[in-house]
């Protein structure tokens, strides 16, 4: 699967579970961003396993849950991560 689909893919998740129902502020949405790295971090400090996926360590899960966030947010503001990566 191309990046771009998978951006679309995500979004699509998101708009169908209700994340976008109302507008939502950019700044918040990368502060959200932001904060799923802290928790990267955090995990990685802590050499901590994930709460809700016991068999990951936190970090990955959080660091994937960063690029979910990204590619959300990216597909809604029209950028193209694919092209720019």
């Amino acid at each position: 699967m191309k990046l771009t689909e998978l951006q679309q893919q995500i979004h699509q998740q998101n708009v169908d579970a209700g994340w976008w129902d109302n507008p939502r502020e950019r700044g918040t949405l990368l502060c959200l961003i932001h904060s799923e790295i802290s928790e990267a971090m955090e995990g990685e400090r802590k050499n901590l396993m994930d709460d809700h996926l016991p068999h990951r360590p936190m970090a990955e899960v959080e660091l994937a849950d960063a690029v979910i966030r990204i590619l959300d947010y990216a597909e809604a503001f029209g950028y193209d991560i694919e092209s720019a990566i």
